[in-house]
């Protein structure tokens, strides 16, 4: 009669082995899930220090590419520059503009009794109304000197003569009489004249080539057409 309770413990051995089972199962699960955050883990880190190595390369690259380009922009702003200098140049030398032909006709329109003292040229001021005119900067109605002079004369009208025959130069498109004063000579024993002269140059004459050189095609055609019509 006692039989009911001998099939209890196998029972209870069987309860325990499926929690053992479950437990097993958890654990491996759970291992298997770590082990793939790790391996996940590490080929992120790894695909990071790819793509920051090559995100620096193409830094890099780009900062080599952008002082490349800083390099060219500043020779090519150097080589417009020089271009437009060398324009300027070689109207000037085109027009044969010769310091020493310059006072070669002084030296030949000077009057008997007058004589130079010093010569100053001013070519620099020339260049650089030019640079200004072909950038569009010049100023309307300005006058360039050309070169000035001091001298001595014997008479007025010798520096009148002077100035008249100043005028005769090519190029210039005007000469002042800036100072003129009466000094006593003691080697001549005799008052003389003292003067300044400026003389300005024709911008004119020297604006026209690049006039010239600016002029658009369309207007060739156009100027080409008018004197065809007026023919």
């Amino acid at each position: 009669m006692n039989t009911g309770t001998i099939n209890l413990l196998p029972k209870e051995e069987k309860k325990r082995d499926i929690k053992s089972i479950v437990y097993n199962i958890f654990m491996v699960l759970m291992i298997i899930l770590l082990a793939a955050v790790i391996l996940f883990s590490i080929f992120l880190f790894d695909i990071d220090r790819t793509l920051s190595q090559k995100l620096s390369e193409y830094e890099d690259v780009n900062i080599k590419t952008l002082d490349q380009a800083n390099k060219l922009k500043v020779y090519d702003d150097f080589s417009n520059d020089l271009q437009e200098k060398k324009e300027i140049i070689d109207v000037l030398t085109e027009d044969e503009i010769l310091w020493s032909k310059i006072i070669y006709d002084i030296g030949k329109y000077m009057p008997e009794g007058a004589y130079i003292k010093t010569f100053t040229a001013q070519g620099t001021e020339l260049y650089k109304f030019l640079d200004e005119y072909k950038k569009g900067e010049a100023e309307e109605g300005k006058q360039v000197v050309s070169f000035s002079i001091t001298g001595e004369a014997l008479e007025y009208k010798e520096v009148l003569k002077l100035v008249i025959e100043l005028n005769k130069i090519e190029n210039f498109e005007q000469v002042w009489i800036q100072n003129i004063t009466n000094i006593n000579s003691s080697e001549m024993d005799k008052n003389i004249i003292g003067f300044t002269i400026d003389t300005f140059w024709d911008l004119d004459y020297f604006t026209e080539d690049i006039k010239q050189q600016d002029k658009a095609p369309e207007e060739d055609i156009l100027d080409m057409e008018l004197e065809d019509f007026e023919s």
